[in-house]
């Protein structure tokens, strides 16, 4: 099913979870189809689905279910209601283990519907009922494992500070059964992100220095969008420069989601400095793409010149003048194809502009 999903094919994605036989695991996949394709045709098959749960604790979990895949439908008002079903159903279980886990898998749908107090809340019940009660009990503890794990992962998913009271929570539970390691790797979290609440986008550029990629890809989501987004593409760039394409191009990607759905751009500056980046390492595609963000005329116009001839210099010389044609400011679009017919001088046959442009406005530096 998710290898369907990750290809974009709805129906084949929708054929595979129905044929799952456990209803509650057939729900949730369901309900991950949902998050990709939203269609009323995926709702009716998960309402069928509910239909032969039976036994309260994986039915409760169903409703929650449901309410998580409305909330996706935006769809808020009957969302709410399928969650109120779930807490409703929940409370009714006699056993306090069972009863603290279905709280927390509850939580852990309200967590991917966005409502973060709200689950937060819950996670803490169903911690509370599980110390009360727990005495010696050995399936206690290991509710209480599983629950934290559920915590730790929610809060590595949530992108404002409000994670860190979920990690708070998750530690104070490792504390309390003994995992000193645990405990202390979320306590180090936790310095973590208060550093790149508090210092930003230096505090991630800092990690990207070090090496630490997937600190820097964690706790990109506490940046401002503006700066999530170029901090994005600065990462990209580093992912290429050290041979990893593929995420590279993810990361990229996903940056520009950011800025095209959220409407959230960088500054011309920032957008030319790290397209100049891709340049410089000899990838054409990427500039290519952020010369069509950048607002500024002449800077957008300098850079696609830029890129033609380099499309030119690796033997594509439709590409290059289709790119040359299409620049906005006359004069650099006649430099362009004057350059690239052999009749201007060599500045642009060195990939660089003729008043000595580059990343911002000078020659190109070798910083990188």
């Amino acid at each position: 099913m998710e290898l369907h999903i990750s290809k974009g094919d709805y129906k084949g994605a929708l054929k595979s979870a129905l044929r799952i036989d456990t209803p509650i695991k057939r729900l949730v996949a369901l309900t991950e189809i949902l998050t990709a394709f939203p269609r009323d045709e995926v709702l009716a098959n998960m309402l069928d689905t509910l239909e032969s749960i039976s036994a309260t604790p994986e039915r409760a979990l169903a409703y929650s279910l449901l309410g998580r895949a409305l909330y996706t439908l935006d769809k808020d008002r009957d969302a709410e209601a399928y969650f109120e079903r779930a807490l409703a159903l929940a409370n009714s279980i006699g056993s306090p283990r069972i009863r603290g886990e279905v709280f927390a898998g509850i939580a852990r749908n309200l967590v991917l519907s966005d409502r973060y107090k709200d689950a937060l809340e819950l996670f803490k019940r169903a911690v509370e009922l599980l110390q009360t009660s727990r005495g010696l009990s050995s399936a206690a503890i290991s509710s209480l494992i599983r629950i934290a794990r559920l915590i730790e992962k929610s809060a590595d998913e949530i992108p404002n500070p409000i994670a860190i009271e979920f990690y708070e929570l998750a530690r104070d539970v490792y504390s309390s059964i003994w995992f000193k390691l645990q405990a202390k790797h979320l306590e180090e979290k936790i310095e973590l992100v208060r550093d790149v609440l508090k210092r930003g986008k230096v505090a991630v550029e800092e990690l990207l220095e070090r090496g630490e990629v997937e600190l820097a890809i964690e706790t990109m989501r506490f940046l401002p969008l503006e700066s999530r987004a170029i901090s994005m593409l600065e990462l990209s760039y580093w992912l290429f420069l050290h041979e990893q394409p593929r995420l590279g191009k993810r990361v990229f990607e996903d940056a520009l989601e950011i800025i095209f759905v959220g409407k959230f751009r960088p500054t011309d500056v920032e957008l030319e400095r790290v397209a100049y980046r891709f340049l410089r390492i000899g990838l054409l595609e990427e500039p290519l793409v952020l010369a069509g963000i950048i607002g500024d005329n002449k800077r957008a116009s300098e850079l696609l010149g830029k890129i033609a001839m380099a499309y030119a210099r690796w033997g594509d010389e439709a590409k290059a003048r289709s790119i040359a044609e299409g620049i906005m400011d006359e004069s650099v679009k006649n430099r362009v194809l004057k350059a690239l017919e052999g009749e201007e001088d060599v500045g642009y046959e060195q990939g660089l502009s003729p008043a000595g442009g580059g990343e911002i406005g000078g020659a190109l530096s070798e910083d990188d």
